[in-house]
């Protein structure tokens, strides 16, 4: 029996010692309040509550109960856990609220063996809460996908430099917010959206390509279209700003193309299967011991043909390293942007050390001095190599890699 069931059963004798002592009237129901179970807070009544909470429903004459709705969608309970005077119960994950129904009654109804009543009530809306953004690096009039959960009753979205969207479309689910990326011009931040039942703040900044954060863009000194932060080694992948083959970048970036590798094949360094960078000065000494967890690595990625077997080995330094293979568990094994670019996020915990001689399958990293060098240099680079399945085709874009504080 865990905890939760113990209080139960006390809350529960208790309650059925204090009823065998009146007389089992049977009059119409009524409730008086609604309350949380914790016998500490029974003086606080309460009109509202989220989704899937258990809630202690006090009233009179609730024996019998034979059907309880929240908004009309009935819940299940346990008649053990009902008495003339009580009745223990959780509200359910998918009772109906404002957002799926703007009608919606905010009602608790109770029907017993010998009459009916109900209650005022509203199932809240849970906060908003942002997962993810399609492409944090997003051109102005490119379409912008926000994913999360609670996405309902949106009232608008801020961005950086005090602009304001009101122009959007959520789904019915509250999962997903489609909306145009406004002009920025050089205005970095996060952005909020706001909703009637609260706000949620993304985990990294927009518009972030030539800001500190970044350790590459590839633009050069004297290129145009963003500052410069280039800090590449100039081998490896083709560095390229070719808008006709990946459109919607603002400078250069690194195109990785080969093919016709045979199954485990570690020579990462033939044919353009790397990325190599400059040890990079981003930090001070002082981010040695924050936790990794508080950081991510971020950057954009943009297939022209589909990624299907190539794993691509994220290093910081020679020790840690995360294996990107966004093909496992993707429809069909393939992941495929479609020749737009997306933003991948890795928190930095989830760069490992080598185990079994593979790199990136032992334990992650605990703090930031794991992964930079002495006083915050960041040492890093990308390999892509095949395992048991060869690679025929690799065909993607690289481009602002860059380390976020998203904590």
């Amino acid at each position: 029996m865990n905890k939760l069931q113990s209080i139960i059963c006390i809350f529960m004798l208790s309650l059925l010692w204090a009823c065998s002592k009146d007389d089992g009237l049977s009059g119409p129901p009524s409730v008086r309040s609604v309350t949380l179970l914790d016998s500490a807070r029974q003086d606080s009544a309460f009109t509202r509550a989220l989704p899937g909470t258990l809630v202690l429903i006090t009233g009179d004459n609730l024996d019998g109960i034979t059907q309880v709705s929240f908004n009309g969608l009935n819940a299940y309970f346990n008649p053990a856990y009902n008495t003339n005077t009580h009745l223990i119960i959780t509200i359910p994950e998918e009772a109906p609220t404002e957002a799926t129904d703007p009608d919606v009654p905010n009602l608790i109804h109770i029907v017993t063996t010998h009459g009916e009543t109900s209650y005022s009530f509203v199932v809240d809306i849970p906060p908003p809460s942002i997962f993810a953004i399609s492409n944090e690096n997003a051109m102005p009039g490119d379409s912008l996908y926000i994913f999360g959960s609670s996405l309902w009753l949106i009232e608008k979205i801020q961005f950086p430099g005090g602009r304001e969207v009101t122009a959007f479309n959520a789904d019915e689910e509250g999962t997903l917010v489609r909306l145009v990326m406004p002009n920025l011009g050089t205005d970095t931040g996060r952005i909020t959206i706001v909703a009637k039942y609260g706000s949620a703040t993304s985990n990294g900044p927009l518009n972030d390509h030539q800001s500190g954060n970044v350790i590459s863009n590839f633009t050069n000194d004297g290129e145009t279209g963003e500052l410069p932060r280039l800090n590449w080694a100039w081998w490896g992948a083709d560095r390229k700003n070719d808008a006709t083959l990946f459109p919607g970048t603002r400078g250069y970036y690194l195109h990785n193309i080969f093919g016709g590798v045979g199954s485990n094949d570690p020579a990462w360094w033939n044919g353009g299967r790397s990325g190599n960078f400059n040890d990079v000065p981003m930090f001070t000494a002082a981010i040695m011991t924050q936790q990794a967890s508080d950081y991510a690595l971020k950057f954009e990625v943009n297939t022209r043909e589909p990624w299907t077997t190539a794993v691509c080995v994220l290093r910081f330094g020679e020790n840690y390293a995360y294996r990107l293979m966004p093909f496992v568990g993707a429809p069909g094994a393939s992941f495929h942007t479609e020749n737009k670019w997306v933003t991948a996020t890795i928190p930095l915990s989830e760069f490992k050390t080598k185990a079994d001689d593979v790199e990136g399958t032992g334990t992650g990293a605990a703090t930031m001095g794991q992964l930079l060098k002495p006083d915050g240099v960041v040492a890093f680079g990308f390999r892509i190599v095949s395992e048991a399945q060869p690679i025929e085709v690799f065909n993607a874009a690289f481009d602002n890699f860059r380390i976020i504080k998203i904590k």
